[in-house]
């Protein structure tokens, strides 16, 4: 590995990039030369981050998040001693504008490239809808409540004219299980005129084959919850026996029909931790691209659901089983809101963070008919998107002072974003205060 990062290395900085490799820490940071075109740099610079995130943490030190809007949670960019700072058109609608100090005065960014930047986050980038409560199992550590309200197409074209007109790039279908949903398939053709890139989160038990092949070939990023590893592990988790091997089957006629990134999604459980090999191996038997594992998001906070109760120990443990894998496929990540300061530098590279939670960079709409901040946070925004995404909730979310200060000074603050709101919620002391999960004492110093 050390030797292909090499071979990588020499590439960027003949693009004019500097490279610092941290092999022991699996970091990568990468930072322009004072000779770099910045522009030329730039399309290098995506190209890299989409070659090296499987096996890396990747830094960009000294840009400015709005250079590469679409990787700002990568950006170490912090006010320097010393130095001057101004405002300019694009800081007025970026999500970033009370964190971020504006660009020098005195740099590139701020006398040649004013034109070439963009503000992060000005519309959410992606909106979730709730086509329905209903849903055909029971999991035991569901957090959507069983009832009947379903989204008429009407709303639902609302809904998705707003989201357009807004800027939002992706759309995501979910429930309940948007599969029962009688509005699943129209709202997949819908998104689809109007040029969203769509997702749908699903049991993968419901449905006939016409219908999953007809949405199939409208889907082009599939989340599969797969709760169990067999069939009795399967219904001890959904309370709902005899659906595993008519999930699998649904899952070979959804990738026959055409998705194109198929995911799998499992809630970390106590049969997950002490069997972690067996989920893993039927994750590289149904060719998922990417295996998702969730922290519990429950009501009932740290104390959880019986079964579901990992803790900062078990996420560790976990953490380490992770790190040891050896195959490329399928990629292993968890992939909702933990305090990353719970682990090594060497492993946060498969922890996605918090951004898709919370409310940091989409919203859910709710068929009762408002949007809210995520799945696990009922706090209503209203029935505007342009008003919700502006909110003052979400203003005190992107502002960060909620945090524990020495949250500040942390590389990785903009992936972790000081884990999860809606289990500081659950604990009963509110959104804003610090995640159960988080340590009481600083951690030891990372290394560089």
């Amino acid at each position: 590995m050390v030797a292909c990062i090499r071979t990588v290395a020499d590439k960027l900085e003949k693009a004019g990039l500097r490279v610092l490799i941290n092999a022991e820490d699996n970091i990568v940071e990468l930072s322009l030369r004072r000779t770099a075109d910045p522009l030329k740099a730039r399309r290098v610079l995506y190209g890299a981050l989409n070659g090296l995130e499987p096996f890396f943490t990747v830094y960009l030190k000294g840009v400015p998040f709005c250079f590469m809007p679409d990787a700002w949670d990568h950006a170490l960019y912090r006010a320097r001693a010393g130095a001057v700072y101004a405002r300019v058109a694009a800081c007025a609608a970026c999500r970033l504008n009370a964190f971020c100090p504006g660009l020098e005065k005195n740099g590139v960014f701020y006398t040649d490239l004013r034109g070439e930047l963009s503000p992060v986050l000005a519309a959410p980038d992606e909106l979730v809808i709730e086509l329905t409560k209903k849903c055909n199992l029971n999991c035991r550590v569901c957090s959507s409540a069983r009832r009947g309200e379903e989204l008429s197409f009407r709303e639902l074209c609302g809904v998705l004219r707003q989201a357009k007109k807004t800027g939002v790039r992706n759309i995501r279908f979910t429930g309940g299980e948007p599969f029962l949903s009688k509005e699943l398939l129209p709202a997949l053709k819908e998104a689809k005129e109007l040029g969203f890139y769509t997702l749908v989160n699903t049991n993968a038990a419901a449905g006939g084959q016409r219908l999953l092949k007809q949405a199939a070939s409208l889907i082009d990023n599939l989340l599969v919850s797969m709760q169990g590893r067999d069939e009795r592990t399967e219904s001890e988790a959904t309370r709902t026996p005899g659906l595993f091997h008519k999930k699998l089957d649904n899952i070979r006629s959804l990738k026959a029909g055409g998705i194109k990134v198929l995911r799998l999604g499992t809630v970390i459980s106590s049969d997950l931790l002490e069997n972690f090999s067996a989920y893993y191996k039927l994750a590289g038997r149904i060719k998922a691209r990417i295996w998702e594992l969730y922290r519990p998001m429950t009501a009932g906070g740290a104390a959880g659901k019986e079964g579901f109760r990992p803790g900062p120990e078990d996420l560790k443990r976990l953490s380490r089983s992770l790190a040891s894998l050896k195959a490329a496929s399928p990629r292993v990540l968890i992939a909702n809101p933990v305090p990353l300061c719970l682990v090594p530098a060497a492993e946060r590279k498969n922890f996605l963070g918090a951004a898709f939670d919370d409310g940091h960079t989409r919203l859910v709409y709710d068929p009762r008919g408002f949007f809210k901040p995520s799945y696990y946070i009922d706090t209503e925004l209203g029935a505007s998107l342009k008003k919700a995404w502006g909110s003052r909730f979400l203003k005190t979310l992107g502002g960060f002072d909620y945090l524990p200060g020495r949250c500040g000074t942390c590389r990785d603050l903009l992936k972790c974003l000081g884990g999860s709101r809606a289990q500081a919620a659950a604990s009963g002391a509110g959104c804003f205060a610090p995640d159960p999960w988080m340590p009481r004492q600083k951690p030891p110093a990372d290394r560089a």
